[in-house]
């Protein structure tokens, strides 16, 4: 018997044998979930979802803003565990990691985003746990255990959430300990070795005192899912062993309410594989001379490769985070702190840039980069197309401070004031190899002549990076009467940036950069179960320095969002409908422009360009019937440069490339739909069955092809993910209840593109591939 099966095996005899009738419960609709599956009046409509994206409890549909909630059942049919499994949640959303982590994530809303996993460079998308930012996406995709609700606010927020927030805010927020007793067993198992156990356990009231108590811990481990010929399977791309602990404390008395979170966890993982798409032709013919001089034939492909040969160390990534959240109710008005602090470590013992290990090249000394320019051949030795090696840290902590409350019954109002500290700290050594042409034919056996040589060449980024913000913000909305009502907000923001650096350049910098956002909006209840609002807000990016850019820093980017929508229920609430149309205007884009060369390779980060957006949002819910449950979203973001100013590199120049320029990551069209069928309440449970499908459009990964010469040809193309799921709930064991589920992801196994680095000069380009077909079991036992 495998080592996962004794796992879930034990870990349910564990609860069965220690069930009691009593204790059991579903709890399937707790606060701030979906408040009942039944509308009111008794009638099976479409749940409600309370959302906190105002900083106030409100109904999902009455919230004039273009928001996207899931509550916990909803998070637990697709399968989310954390930031990186996004994607199809909501309309113009798309999600990805980097080649050079598990844990580095890149959120686009509406084609606004970030792929620089520079600690000193901020993510326009913000990214919160329990209303806390995280304040570097690097580092992000780690598992938020006993997610209740997450929410995905689409355009600008700068405003309630501040600073970095012009394409979105994501804030996932965690259950709180419940009022009574419980304890409960999830487990998995699946293809690649997957496994997982996770246990919770709930305190209920402590002696009537107003504290409460939830603890959660989780284990999981998978092997990677591509063949790594130089690795066992534990070690190949993609494998990971994770463990994590939550705690949460909740305490009620009176006027005042605490709740405290708590969470750790370490996780040991490879990175996806990296392979070669394209190789300029003298640097392949160069690398081709590899299998004849007694190392390895160099390996291209053009699409994903079930087995390699790599040469790549574990990465470690440790996180720590606190939060506290008290309400004090002053009578009428509420008083509301929330602090945060967190710290995440990561060690990256290597990673393989090339996709390929073992080779060997004719190479000679790097002294031939350097007057006299001295040709020191080195013979035959192993070489290295491009490898990383990194140690980071960071940690922050972020007070904020709001006053909540009403004047008479029309106005309603929140004041604010926020703290922002954080110190990153980044040490990133490279090696990589430059191909140069040789002035005469290398003789180096009877059967092989070159016609170049190579340079094995290696480079440092080391620095440390501090970062404070302030702010103070106000909102408050007023009822012209009583279904129209005008909302009005404005925030004032000072950002203070520091970085001290070793390498590659010693130097020490400083900036500083304020801002004042608004927001704005006309809200009508047309009818009860229709609300139609229009919207203008702007948002700002901070500026700052990137620490692998020889220049001396960027300044702050803007965006101004005008937006009209609509939200619906029809046919007795079974039927909801959300659309939205928007159009924005970007100034002083931050753009990254891709260099490589003797240098290293480096992404250096200019104010350089100005856009403009505009797109439609839908989402549909349908219920046709008590049984059967449809869904729907389609998000499509029209995106023009009005400027992008270019360094060219042949030529020393700047040029305007806005009608070539393209957009990153972000897919101009993305289009999600799931259906559930509730099938029968059978005698041993509820069976149920569901689908979705997840449609991302075409996305590149660099901006143009002045220095990056193959950004086309790495591009990922459009992609169809379908995933399934067959569940048999509320299961009768002795007053436990148990829930069953076969699942299956990407089961028509697409190969697609989940991220491409064109390294320009140096001549190759390559792509990491999503997972493939994967598939498992679940099951829950609940006390």
């Amino acid at each position: 018997m495998s080592k996962q099966w004794r796992y879930l095996m034990l870990g349910g005899a564990a609860l069965v044998f220690g069930a009691h009738p009593a204790w059991a419960q579903d709890g399937r609709a707790q606060a701030g979930q979906a408040q009942g599956s039944d509308a009111e009046g008794g009638g099976q409509g479409i749940a409600d979802i309370v959302v906190t994206a105002q900083k106030r409890a409100e109904n999902l549909q009455s919230t004039p803003i273009a928001v996207t909630a899931l509550n916990a059942d909803m998070i637990r049919d697709k399968g989310i565990a954390s930031a990186a499994d996004l994607t199809a949640v909501a309309p113009s959303l798309s999600v990805t990691t980097s080649p050079a982590s598990s844990t580095n994530m890149q959120l686009f809303i509406r084609g606004i985003g970030d792929i620089d996993p520079i600690l000193t460079s901020d993510s326009p998308v913000g990214i919160y746990v329990d209303g806390i930012i995280l304040g570097r996406a690097a580092g992000s995709a780690f598992d938020i255990l006993d997610l209740e609700r997450i929410e995905v606010l689409r355009g600008p927020q700068g405003t309630l959430y501040g600073r970095n927030t012009i394409g979105g805010a994501v804030n996932l927020i965690t259950a709180k300990p419940a009022d009574d007793f419980h304890a409960s067993v999830d487990g998995s198992a699946g293809n690649y070795g997957y496994y997982s156990l996770k246990t919770s356990v709930d305190s209920g009231n402590i002696a009537d005192s107003g504290l409460k108590g939830r603890l959660t811990y989780l284990h999981k481990e998978r092997n990677g899912y591509v063949d790594d010929l130089n690795a066992p399977d534990n070690r190949d791309p993609g494998a990971y062993v994770l463990d994590a602990v939550r705690g949460a404390l909740s305490f009620r008395t009176g006027s005042l309410k605490l709740d405290y979170g708590f969470d750790w966890s370490k996780r040991e993982s490879y990175a996806p594989a990296f392979q070669l798409t394209v190789v300029r032709p003298d640097v392949l013919a160069y690398l081709q001379a590899s299998s004849a001089l007694g190392g390895n034939a160099p390996v291209v492909s053009t699409d994903r490769l079930d087995s390699i040969r790599l040469n790549q160390g574990k990465m470690t990534d440790r996180v720590i985070g606190h939060t506290l959240t008290a309400e004090l109710d002053l009578g009428g008005v509420t008083l509301r702190s929330l602090t945060g602090f967190r710290r995440w470590a990561n060690r990256n013992a290597r990673d393989d840039l090339d996709g390929n290990s073992g080779l060997v090249g004719f190479t000679v000394s790097p002294e031939i980069l350097a007057p006299p320019y001295n040709f020191n051949p080195l013979g035959v030795t192993p070489i290295d197309l491009f490898s990383t090696r990194n140690r980071r840290r960071q940690h922050q902590f972020s007070q904020e401070i709001n006053l909540l409350g009403n004047i008479g019954d029309r106005f309603e109002y929140v004041l604010g004031g926020y703290y922002f500290n954080e110190h990153s700290a980044e040490y990133n050594p490279q090696t990589f190899l430059l191909v140069l042409p040789s002035p005469v034919p290398i003789l180096l056996t009877p059967t092989v002549t070159l016609n170049s040589f190579g340079v094995q060449l290696s480079s440092l980024t080391d620095y440390d990076h501090y970062n404070k913000s302030a702010a103070a913000f106000a909102q408050g909305t007023y009822k012209l009467t009583d279904t129209l009502s005008v909302m009005g907000g404005i925030r004032y923001t000072h950002d203070k940036k520091h970085l001290v650096q070793r390498a590659p350049l010693v130097r020490e910098l400083n900036a500083s950069f304020q801002r004042v956002n608004y927001a704005f909006s006309v809200n009508w209840q047309a009818t009860p179960s229709m609300l139609v609002y229009a919207r203008t807000a702007s948002g700002y990016k901070a500026g700052g320095f990137n620490a692998r850019s020889i220049n001396s820093g960027f300044d702050p980017e803007s965006l101004t969002s005008y937006e009209a929508g609509i939200k619906s229920d029809w046919l007795d609430r079974r039927l909801r409908l959300n659309l939205t149309g928007f159009y924005a205007s970007h100034s002083d884009l931050q753009l990254q422009q891709f260099q490589a060369g003797t240098g290293g390779a480096s992404s250096i980060t200019v104010n350089a360009g100005k856009a403009r957006y505009w797109g439609i949002e839908a989402e549909l819910t349908a219920k046709p019937v008590d049984a059967v449950t449809i869904g729907a979203n389609l998000g499509y973001t029209n995106r023009k440069y009005k400027q992008f100013l270019i360094l060219d590199p042949t030529t020393n120049q700047f040029v305007d490339v806005k009608d070539s320029a393209r957009f990153l990551v972000g897919a101009t069209t993305t289009i999600s739909a799931y259906a559930q069928w509730d099938i029968a309440d059978l005698s041993v449970g509820r069976l149920s069955i569901r689908g979705d499908y997840d449609y991302r459009g075409k996305v590149y990964y660099h901006p143009t092809i002045v220095g990056t010469p193959y950004n086309d040809e790495i591009a990922g193309a459009p992609r169809h993910l379908v995933n399934g799921r067959i569940s048999l709930t509320d299961i009768d064991l002795n007053g436990a209840k148990a829930e069953l589920a076969f699942w299956g992801k990407n089961i028509f196994n697409e190969k697609y593109r989940l991220f491409g680095i064109d390294f320009g000069s140096i001549g190759y380009a390559g792509n990491t591939y999503g997972e493939p077909a994967t598939y498992g079991v679940d099951f829950r036992l609940k006390l």
